[in-house]
């Protein structure tokens, strides 16, 4: 059993260091944040940068706070998303600048999209090789810091879509969206999103850490240019160095919580305990953390473990 660490977004107190934008940070050193980065280490922080008109995004104190919190370890961090150099406006506008998080913002595979390192994956699902992309490859610590929302292609994303979608090669991406298409293409879709979490984190082995944030969840993914009204109430982060057990949890309090009026979640009538993505979508999120599981990243067995 792996231990997912809870921030909760209810504020028990009204205090400063009782607000979540601090709180979060509580729960990600219990996670083990300060065991994975060594001094000098440089620190990839994987986020999405989301898009002009979109404002569903990380906040960006959020990430300013978490930025320190690298520093304060001796760690060199920089935040990276794909997409190439067009995607940095994106960033600029959305506020997330060095002004604004106190680390360099950089296109994660080269401003062409052509910095890729290609590494064969004898045990895959669905992939035989991956392309990781090259300013995620040459760091020494990857922080996965995800938003959980919806996804079109796999009725959710989150901390396992943030790195299959976004540390990966053009390449991979067009055959992920390809295999969609096909007979039994969530599935297939899913395990292929697996198979490129697998690349990446072989590389990363007692380096990496992985973060959701589980606020503004609406049905749709920050890569859309329009943000919809969230489909349940904000819930907070949750932190873990088990990518499998953080999903799993992540998925398990989306659906514990109510929907939300005036949302999707109003529409088909969501209500608590349901498994939200699947009837939105028709695809069920759970399949991407069963083949996580099935490609031995982690486990599906968690003990939830809330920090205040």
């Amino acid at each position: 059993m792996s231990e997912v660490y809870f921030a909760s977004a209810q504020l028990k107190r009204y205090e400063q260091d009782a607000s979540l934008v601090f709180k979060f940070i509580r729960a990600a050193k219990k996670a083990g944040l300060g065991e994975v980065i060594k001094k000098g280490d440089l620190v990839a922080v994987k986020i999405h940068f989301g898009q002009i008109g979109g404002f569903r995004a990380i906040k960006p104190q959020f990430l300013r706070n978490l930025i320190d919190t690298i520093k304060e370890f001796g760690g060199v961090p920089f935040l990276v998303d794909t997409w190439g150099i067009g995607h940095l406006e994106a960033a600029v506008k959305n506020g997330i600048t060095y002004e604004s998080i106190g680390a360099p913002v950089i296109p994660i595979n080269g401003i062409r999209e052509n910095d890729i390192r290609w590494v064969k994956l004898e045990d895959g699902l669905r992939l035989k090789e991956v392309g990781i992309a090259g300013n995620v490859y040459d760091a020494d610590v990857l922080v996965n810091f995800a938003h959980a929302k919806g996804h079109g292609s796999s009725g959710y994303g989150g901390a396992i879509k943030n790195i299959a979608l976004g540390c990966s090669a053009p390449k991979n991406r067009h055959e992920l969206h390809s295999m969609e298409r096909e007979e039994d293409g969530a599935r297939k879709f899913q395990e292929g999103m697996a198979d490129v979490v697998a690349a990446v984190l072989r590389k990363f082995k007692d380096k990496a850490i992985h973060l959701n944030y589980i606020m503004d969840v609406a049905e749709h993914c920050d890569c859309a240019n329009w943000s919809p009204t969230p489909i349940v109430p904000d819930i907070g982060i949750v932190v873990s160095k088990d990518i499998v057990a953080l999903e799993q949890a992540t998925l398990d309090l989306i659906n514990k919580a109510p929907g939300l009026p005036y949302s999707t979640a109003e529409k088909y009538n969501l209500k608590s305990g349901d498994n939200k993505f699947l009837i939105i979508h028709g695809k069920d999120p759970y399949m991407q953390v069963q083949a996580a599981e099935k490609l031995g990243l982690g486990t599906t067995k968690y003990s939830l473990v809330e920090v205040d």
